[in-house]
């Protein structure tokens, strides 16, 4: 199996570091002293080829507000200006990055930057074996594909316009690659409902034969007025707890890193201390939006805007509020349990 991102064994220490002012205390020491931990996300483009159906890109009225492209002209500024403190790069949030044309551009970029993890998000259904080798040669090393149903009924009713088939056929491309890239990871984001859920019971049988390093297996969520809006889940209650434990066991037996909550519990309170760095490291960036609103990124530099905000203040009075002052910083990101094999 392919070595594991740093970025994964940072989210475990995070999760066990319980002390806010820990966090933030070393947050502010890689902030004062110029060292790398944004977590840059980038849509390039705001379009999607599918439609599932627990997604937002079924909800008519918010996709005509997705408009743009990210131009190839501005991205050696865009380079500069954030990612010599990413810590990593995941290209696709919320959109389909495998719809824009210049993705070799952006991972050459970031291997310049010597980001040191770059990761593509993706449905997996534009991918191509050429195009792949090309941007692993670019500097991709992780690619994370996102399903929503393990059978092929469930996969072509969740997932809109998807193709089963092509699906597979990503799978198994990636699968061949990563036996001459040591260093390409593969991880799965399974979204799951009441509808889904039981179907994880079969799925070592049907992608246990693909080279897997990551799972995360993720609650449903609104997201707009989504063509699927049954966000109930205690018709699962009682499966839950055998069925994630069994999962888990096959998982460690191939190998493979769990991402997932730790209990039905957890995904009723949503909100934890793991995200209360959350918007201090989480910049977004996409043809409409470039971190926070006042960041002006094509005339001043990452640091520029930092000096300017007073950013390193920010961060170090986190370190000297009290736990209830910092459960409004609290949101329902990171909410997992992750265990690394």
């Amino acid at each position: 199996m392919s070595k594991k991102p740093t970025t994964y064994f940072l989210l475990k220490l995070n999760s066990l570091v319980k002390s806010h002012r820990v966090k933030f205390f070393g947050l502010w020491l890689l902030h004062k002293f110029n060292r790398r931990y944004l977590s840059v996300n980038f849509d390039p483009v705001n379009a999607c080829n599918l439609r599932c159906k627990m997604c937002y890109f079924t909800d008519e009225n918010y996709v005509k507000t997705l408009k743009g492209v990210f131009l190839k002209e501005d991205l050696p500024l865009w380079a500069e200006r954030i990612l010599p403190r990413a810590l990593k790069l995941q290209v696709g949030c919320g959109t389909e990055p495998t719809l824009y044309k210049h993705l070799d551009v952006i991972f050459t970029l970031a291997k310049q930057y010597n980001v040191p993890h770059i990761s593509l998000t993706t449905n997996a259904n534009l991918l191509e074996r050429e195009s792949l080798k090309q941007w692993i040669k670019n500097g991709l090393n992780e690619i994370i594909v996102s399903l929503h149903g393990v059978h092929r009924e469930s996969y072509k009713f969740f997932m809109g316009k998807g193709d089963y088939d092509k699906f597979h056929q990503a799978l198994q491309w990636i699968t061949e690659l990563k036996a001459t890239h040591p260093n390409l990871s593969l991880r799965i984001n399974y979204t799951f409902n009441k509808d889904n859920f039981n179907e994880l019971q079969d799925f070592f049988e049907v992608y246990g034969k693909y080279k897997i390093d990551t799972i995360q297996l993720r609650p449903i969520r609104k997201l707009g007025e989504t063509a699927y809006h049954d966000f109930d889940l205690a018709p699962i209650y009682a499966q839950f707890p055998k069925l994630i434990t069994n999962f888990k066991v096959n998982a460690k037996q191939k190998n493979i890193s769990i991402i997932a909550p730790e209990s039905i519990e957890r995904l009723e309170n949503r909100k934890n201390t793991e995200s209360l760095i959350f918007n201090y490291t989480y910049c977004y960036i996409s043809p409409t939006a470039f971190w926070h609103e006042d960041f002006d990124w094509k005339n001043e530099t990452y640091n520029a805007y930092c000096r300017r905000t007073d950013w390193s203040k920010k961060i170090l009075e986190n370190v000297w509020k009290t736990q209830t002052q910092m459960q409004a910083l609290q949101t329902e990101n990171l909410n997992y349990d992750i265990e690394l094999n």
